[in-house]
């Protein structure tokens, strides 16, 4: 007795853990679940807070990068697996009244997007009008100087990025009607708002990318092996039985199992199809309430990792991030020195582009992780790493300037408008950084990028 008692504590203790490793991202996506969409979730604004600068010091000069607003996905094909599925199951009379009103959603989001594909929706277009006026709000002071007025605006050719720059531009000179402002999209400078992270490593004749591991991620869970069946869920993996979810929507779950064979295709394609209606939110669709947080959480995981892998500092790639988005931190040294010249009357520059640039950017800072850690893309998730609030839609870095009656000027970092201390250099004050001390720690941090390439004669 006192042994089966043992173990009953034993397995308790063991499920308790479980739940322990896993909550926090599922409590996270039970608060809120469009976060499971990775970096096609929206933009959250969350409340601002503002550490004092040092006695004498006020802000003068804004240098930005802002990734595209909320966008269409940019094909109609991604629901392409629940669509043919939807339409056999229909035809045999094995939907019950939830599947059909499932469908119906699925095709409507499906159908939104036809001639959309990759253009900005107005939910887009509000997070970069909200963006500029908060900017506007949070730093008067720039936009008061009589005698800065420029504006510049430079984006990628990419259409959603134009309009998020007119947007973000529009809703910057209602507030700042004085303001002269400049637009610029062009091939030219896609050199430093885009730059290819397709680079040859040295000693290398192609890119390489780490590949997949054959059985998908670990953490929360995995993609189907030999040894784990399509319907039975891993041991400890919550939701990865999709029977819960399936059963409301089939009047004969197991006919509908044998039209289906391995349900995963068909509950993803309703996943990716569910991730889209917060971007697409006039149409008041809700797909994600089907799913139980800890589903949710399986079916993230995948790609939260992977975009680890191919944009951020991964041990695996993060060498080659770090050295292609160079031009980029270069150009905001560059511009930052022009504006701080005594004949400048720059206010703010502004640049627009893509997720593929912003995250690489934090990842040459090393603030890509709140923790400034690097890791394996596969344990990404383990370390709590999450892409919705890393590289959502219209991610920001913001660089503010301030400036005293000296001369002096002092840098802060925002990171989505968040205040971000930086690893490798210390600080005057709170955030705040000497802008010659930052600037020699920008220059610094290129070159070690490129030392590998430069040793090996190919860096540029």
């Amino acid at each position: 007795m006192k042994r089966i008692l043992s173990l009953s504590l034993l397995m308790a203790l063991c499920l308790s853990l479980g739940a322990q490793q896993q909550r926090p991202i599922v409590r996270l996506l039970a608060e809120n679940p469009d976060r499971a969409t990775n970096n096609m979730h929206s933009y959250e604004f969350d409340p601002i807070v503002d550490t004092p600068a040092p006695k004498g010091f006020k802000p003068f000069y804004i240098s930005h990068y802002g990734r595209h607003g909320s966008r269409y996905e940019q094909n109609s094909t991604f629901a392409r697996n629940a669509q043919g599925a939807f339409y056999v199951l229909d035809s045999l009379g094995l939907l019950t009244d939830a599947g059909k009103a499932l469908r119906a959603d699925v095709e409507a989001v499906v159908e939104a997007h036809k001639g959309m594909e990759g253009s900005l929706t107005p939910r887009g277009a509000r997070e970069h009008r909200m963006l500029a006026a908060r900017m506007f709000d949070r730093y008067p002071s720039v936009f008061k100087d009589k005698s800065r007025k420029e504006v510049n605006s430079f984006s990628s050719t990419n259409f959603r990025c134009i309009m998020s720059m007119c947007n973000f531009a529009n809703s910057l000179q209602q507030k700042f009607p004085s303001g002269e402002f400049t637009f610029t999209s062009a091939e030219r400078f896609m050199s430093y708002i885009n730059p290819s992270l397709n680079v040859r490593r040295p000693g290398q004749p192609a890119p390489q990318r780490p590949a997949l591991p054959p059985g998908g991620f670990p953490g929360m869970g995995g993609r189907p092996t030999e040894q784990r069946p399509a319907y039975a869920p891993a041991p400890g993996v919550p939701g990865y039985d999709f029977s819960r979810f399936l059963r409301p929507l089939f009047t004969d779950m197991g006919a509908a199992m044998r039209v289906l064979g391995n349900p995963e295709p068909f509950v993803r394609a309703i996943f990716t199809t569910a991730g889209l209606c917060q971007l697409i939110d006039f149409m008041g669709i809700d797909i994600y309430h089907r799913f139980t947080p800890e589903e949710l959480a399986y079916l993230w995981v995948d790609g939260n990792n992977n975009i680890y892998r191919m944009w951020a500092g991964s041990t695996e790639n993060g060498d080659v991030i770090r050295y292609a988005i160079r031009p980029l931190l270069m150009d905001f040294v560059e511009k930052a020195d022009a504006a701080l010249q005594p004949d400048s009357h720059r206010a703010a520059d502004l640049r627009f582009g893509h997720d593929t640039s912003i995250l690489p950017l934090f990842a040459l800072l090393g603030i890509d992780d709140p923790q400034h850690r690097n890791f394996s893309f596969r344990e990404a998730s383990q370390h709590d790493w999450y892409a919705f609030f890393q590289v959502p839609m219209a991610t920001n870095c913001q660089m503010i300037f301030y400036r005293n009656k000296k001369g002096e000027v002092l840098t802060k970092v925002l990171y989505n408008e968040k205040e971000v201390l930086l690893p490798g250099i210390e600080p005057v004050s709170g955030p705040y950084y000497r802008w010659p001390e930052l600037k020699a720690h920008f220059i610094a941090l290129c070159e070690k990028a490129a030392e590998p390439w430069t040793r090996a004669g190919i860096a540029n």
